[in-house]
């Protein structure tokens, strides 16, 4: 990777695949695979799928509803992430290097190689557009150096290269205009992070701006890949390594800041912060983006209402991820069960479990025409799901 995943050619981008059943704002990972644009929903345990046969992937809204990417005529388009046309944002400028969105998505960021001050176009220009605008505005600026670009919020953050002849350390700063910060020389507007050990490459911050988490290059001036690494915003330190890999490297939180994804030797890596589970590799690919709310997964109720008919009450349930559900439904009216079955639904489909009432439940229900019942769902393992319904006759 190296130097060919900073200097990555444009891709061609476009045209957006439908995407099943999966709903606004699931969890989903928007990454490159390859000449396309893929996600995944990492709780699942769901394959990726494909929104577009060719782009270059720019990010995804951090509600999860909207995914972004350059297209084949070089335009930036969005699209629902559950499906639909993409639609261009109307910037009709170039598009170059690494385009960013905004979690909100109404700001973009890229790169691209340009003039160094020598004669030469040995630097790398870091360019930010407001969707709506007709021209990008300059916030970075490195001459025979790299800056590698990410968001705080709706604030461009870059990652500055070590200048070891003056004893500076790579850094992670937020990033401005000219107009905003007039009173600033150089690209640094202010320091969110820095780390004497190497080179912070590729930052990105968590939901509530308190994080950054970068990839760090042990011993080199500027971070393209090795660990991935936490830096507290409050003291600009290093909160501790995530991994102690060699090729890991542009890392984003999950929406609820509690885990991170990565990229590892052209793999989507997902690891939990909390040390819960292991890593899981998700798929091939590269360059992760992470919106939407954590998917809950297991047995869900999908019945509105119950209808109570021919001594029976019929119960329809789903189940999310890839592993069946089992176990226990059972209907109650105040403290008194009226019935109980053991289910089992295959992952990722849905079925109806019939509950025979008991004497006592019978007795419990009465002829009463419409009641509300409490329904709850045991599984075999995990927490119980309870929700009460109208039982109608």
């Amino acid at each position: 990777m190296g130097g060919s995943r900073i200097f990555l050619a444009a891709l061609s981008a476009a045209c957006l695949l439908a995407l099943g059943s999966t709903p606004a704002g699931a969890s989903t990972i928007v990454f490159q695979c390859g000449a396309a644009v893929c996600a995944v929903d990492p709780d699942t345990g769901e394959a990726p799928r494909q929104l577009a046969p060719q782009g270059r992937v720019a990010g995804v809204t951090r509600d999860g509803t909207t995914a972004s990417w350059v297209d084949s005529s070089g335009a930036l388009v969005k699209a629902p992430v559950t499906g639909g046309a993409p639609a261009p944002i109307g910037f009709t400028g170039s598009v170059v290097n690494q385009p960013l969105m905004s979690p909100d998505g109404s700001r973009y960021l890229w790169w691209y190689p340009g003039p160094d001050g020598f004669g030469g176009t040995n630097a790398v220009w870091v360019r930010r557009l407001t969707v709506g605008a007709a021209e990008s505005e300059g916030v970075g600026f490195c001459s025979y150096c790299v800056i590698s670009h990410g968001w705080l919020g709706n604030t461009a953050i870059g990652a500055l290269p070590a200048d070891t002849s003056r004893g500076v350390p790579s850094r992670v700063c937020t990033m401005a205009t000219p107009a905003e910060a007039p009173a600033v020389s150089g690209t640094c507007v202010g320091v969110l992070a820095s780390d004497a050990r190497g080179g912070i490459g590729f930052p990105s911050a968590n939901a509530a701006g308190t994080e950054v988490i970068a990839a760090l290059t042990p011993g080199q001036e500027t971070g393209i890949e090795g660990q991935i690494v936490r830096y507290s915003v409050a003291t600009g330190a290093a909160i501790g390594d995530v991994t102690t890999g060699t090729t890991d490297t542009t890392p984003v939180f999950s929406p609820e800041g509690d885990r991170v994804a990565f990229d590892r030797g052209d793999q989507i890596v997902i690891k939990d912060l909390t040390g819960a589970g292991a890593e899981r590799v998700l798929a091939p690919g590269v360059y992760p983006h992470w919106g939407g709310a954590r998917t809950v997964v297991g047995p869900a109720l999908r019945s509105t209402a119950l209808r109570y008919r021919k001594g029976r009450i019929a119960v329809s349930l789903r189940c999310t991820g890839t592993a069946a559900c089992k176990g226990t439904v059972r209907i109650k009216k105040g403290k008194t069960t009226v019935g109980s079955r053991a289910y089992r639904v295959a992952g990722g489909k849905s079925g109806t479990v019939t509950v025979k009432p008991s004497r006592r439940g019978a007795r419990a229900l009465g002829s009463r025409r419409a009641q509300t019942v409490s329904v709850e769902l045991k599984p075999s393992a995990g927490a119980t799901v309870k929700q009460a319904l109208k039982l109608r006759r």
